[in-house]
């Protein structure tokens, strides 16, 4: 029904990154690229800080709420103050005061945008839900998988119910990320497959797999069990930084001034923004071997055999 209308520590959620203040108004895309990269947990992030920046503190006074699972819309987010808008590994939570959640995951084809009230959308795309503020239109688009739920509940969702340790939770520590790969659930799981197990490190995807491997030395098919506890160390700090310099930087994962050389060399964006990551069959920016690509269930991941020894027993 329509109404009318370099490697940083973890910013404290809520304060806005000078290069957010400096995105355009008009468009927020966090969709699969053409390169297929799909948005993992510090894209999901960065268009929670876009859209509470639209929302947060303001009441939503129209908007369109098409999809099934959206039915008590109108009573539960019309007229309400959008209390806070968060995300939890790749899960979008927006907070209402009338104490209800809307819980969302992009998957592969969502998207969220960001435009002035008055500003034509001109999507081709299905509408799964609309915010009008005073000044603002806030859309969802195309995505499947939202509900409404009550905000004390939010934890027991399917999803966010099995999530492991969120890496870009402020409170989340590098020693915290340590002490989770020595446990018995993670302690005996190779590389490759913990970096995407959202178990094992919410909002980790396959660019991050590449980069947190490939910056930590680690092997792929090595597990934390193989590792001596400095390699350990470095793994979980890893973890830890990489994804904050993806968030802080746009998913650039390697030193800035690395990253502007690449460029200015003629790279395409997919690779000068990353270490290894789409980087395959090129030289090492370490040490100058090529890079090497192999897939884990179908999946690629770029790594360089000198700079990451396996270190496992056949």
């Amino acid at each position: 029904m329509r109404r009318s209308r370099g490697l940083t520590t973890v910013r404290p959620h809520g304060m806005i990154p000078p290069w957010i203040e400096a995105m355009p108004q008009t468009d927020f895309d966090n969709a699969p690229t053409k390169s297929g990269v799909v948005p993992e947990g510090p894209e999901i992030r960065r268009a929670a800080d876009k859209i509470g920046k639209a929302l947060v503190g303001k009441v939503v006074e129209g908007g369109t709420w098409p999809f099934p699972s959206l039915q008590q819309a109108d009573s539960l987010i019309l007229g309400q103050e959008v209390l806070s808008v968060t995300s939890r590994a790749k899960a979008m939570l927006i907070r209402f005061s009338s104490g209800y959640t809307m819980y969302s995951h992009n998957q592969l084809y969502g998207r969220w945008t960001v435009h002035l009230k008055a500003t034509d959308p001109r999507s081709n795309r299905s509408l799964r839900a609309e915010f009008l503020t005073d000044k603002h239109a806030v859309r969802l688009w195309s995505a499947t998988d939202i509900v409404l739920l009550p905000t004390p509940e939010e934890n027991g969702h399917p999803f966010l119910a099995r999530l492991g340790p969120d890496v870009l939770d402020e409170s989340i520590t590098k020693d915290d990320l340590l002490t989770h790969l020595k446990s018995k659930g993670v302690w005996r799981k190779k590389g490759a497959t913990l970096m995407l197990d959202q178990r094992s490190f919410a909002g980790l995807g396959n660019y991050l797999r590449s980069e947190i491997l490939h910056m930590a030395g680690v092997h792929p098919d090595d597990r934390p069990c193989d590792l001596d506890e400095d390699t350990l160390e470095r793994w979980a700090s890893c973890i830890k930084s990489v994804t904050v310099q993806a968030y802080e930087h746009s998913g650039i994962t390697v030193d800035l001034d690395t990253a502007k050389s690449s460029k200015a060399r003629g790279e395409p964006r997919r690779m000068w923004r990353h270490a290894v990551f789409c980087r395959n069959d090129r030289p090492c920016l370490t040490c100058g071997n090529l890079v090497v690509r192999v897939r884990y269930g179908g999946r690629r991941l770029d790594y360089c055999p000198t700079c990451q020894p396996a270190r496992r027993d056949s």
